[in-house]
This record gives structure tokens, sequence and C-alpha cells, in this order.
């Protein structure tokens, strides 16, 4: 929509976000074609990756009766691994283009809350809580570790999937713009899809949790490698060069993704 607004990274917590903040005039429009905002993902396999996240979760309980809690469910792969896998689970989503299509692929219904709404309405407690591709989308996440530690059981499981910001491809990104004497950043993508607005990494994200009584118990830094690209030769290059630095990242420990295990206090 051609909104420019700086990108600014904290000195005390290394926390990355936009200031200004952008504001979505209508939320339910950014989510509003569930497909094309997953088109780079086969729900297949996406079902089967989730089959051995739950596995492993079901592993660290140390039970198999137990209640999980998906935040910001989207199609609902992972409800659909967790039915699979006999687990009790409940999903949340904002979008009601995201709830249809649960519904009509799964079967499963979604709740229409954010995790804060469901804490209100809710008094079950959960052993697991899921945070997959989440946090970085939202507008407070203080308030949102906030709503999981109320309904986590002591020594209960939190897992987080989220971008890790800076990495290796945007610091070496964001230093040829400033050669070239562009402005434009490669941190977050706060007004087109997929719509981060917050940049975490081991630091900020370990303080976040640790502020609301998590034990960050594992970290893994990894990136699948590939970089998608539109059919313009140009972009191509762009996305074969970044794919390379990719790979390198994920032997330095400086790839885009972090996979965080952590435990309620």
């Amino acid at each position: 929509m051609g909104v420019e607004t700086r990108i600014v990274q904290c000195d005390r917590c290394s926390l990355i976000f936009p200031d200004p903040f952008p504001f979505p005039l209508n939320p339910q429009q950014l989510y509003a074609d569930p497909d094309k905002y997953f088109e780079h993902f086969d729900e297949t396999e996406v079902v089967a990756a989730y089959r051995k996240l739950i596995q492993r979760i079901t592993r660290e309980c140390g039970k198999k009766d137990y209640w999980l809690l998906d935040v910001g469910s989207g199609r609902a792969e992972l409800l659909r691994a967790a039915q699979q896998e006999a687990v009790n689970a409940v999903g949340l989503d904002i979008s009601d283009s995201m709830i249809h299509r649960a519904r009509e692929q799964f079967g499963i219904e979604l709740l229409p809350y954010s995790i804060e709404e469901f804490v209100t309405k809710s008094e079950r407690m959960f052993d697991a809580v899921v945070l997959n591709a989440v946090l970085e989308h939202v507008y407070d996440p203080d308030s949102m570790i906030a709503a999981v530690a109320r309904i986590t059981r002591s020594r209960g499981i939190l897992y987080i999937n989220v971008p890790q910001e800076p990495n290796l491809l945007t610091l070496i990104g964001n230093s040829l713009n400033k050669l070239g004497g562009s402005k434009a950043i490669y941190n977050l993508q706060p007004t087109w899809p997929p719509y981060h607005v917050f940049g975490f990494n081991r630091r900020s994200l370990g303080m976040l949790l640790n502020k609301h009584g998590f034990e960050v118990a594992s970290v893994k830094v990894h990136a699948t490698p590939k970089v998608y690209a539109r059919p313009e030769i140009k972009d191509q290059i762009k996305a074969f060069v970044a794919t390379q630095i990719n790979r390198i990242a994920n032997y330095t420990g400086t790839a885009s993704n972090m996979y965080v295990w952590a435990y309620r206090r």
C-alpha cells in the first residue's frame, strides 16, 4: 500500500519492531484466503510433520492423557495431527476464513478468540501450549505470553516456532542495500504477507518468557533453505543466492528460525 515505516531495534533487549507501528484497517482481510496465504506449504506434509511434533510433546509431558492448546491454528493442521495421535486439543484463531477452512477440510471447530479473550472465558488449564508462527504477528506479545502463563500448568510445556532476527540473510541483504543507496531492509514484513511485526532472537524472547514464569529448556536455530521467487530472472537470481546463504546460516547458528521449548515454573 506504499506505507513506509522505520524498523528499529531495542538497545536493551534487542527486539526488532516497526516505529511507527502499522495497524491493519481490516485484520480479517489479512488472512482472507487460507490456501493463498499458505501456498508454499503442502497440507499433507504439514500434518505429517506436526504428528512428529505432537509425539515429542507427548514425550515431554510424560503422559498420553493431557490437554494441548494451539494458538493461531490457521488451517488446523496441528489439530488434525493431534486427532491422529489421539491427543486432546483446543485450537484458537481470529480469522473467520481460517475457522471456515478448518471446519470444511477437517471437521475441526476452532474457537474464534485471541488467547487474551480465551483466558477470560475458560477455566481449563493446559499441559502444553503451542505458538507456531504466531508471536511475530501479534500487536502485544507481552499480553499473549502473560495469557499463556495463566492457563499453563506448573511444569507445563510451551513450544514456540518464531523467526530469528537479525539473521545472516537480513544482515547481508541490509548491507547490500545500504551499499546501493537503498533505505529498504529485510527485517520484518509489517505491511505485506506474512505480516511480521516483531523480530525476536534468543535474548529478547528469553527475557519475555522469563518475565512470565517460563524457563527456556532448549533453542534450535534452523531454517528451510529454499527461498521462493517470482518468475522474473532477477528475482530468481536473488532467491538462489538467498537459498545458499540460508544453507550457510544453518551451519553457523545464524539461520532465520528458532524452535523453542520452555517450561512453566
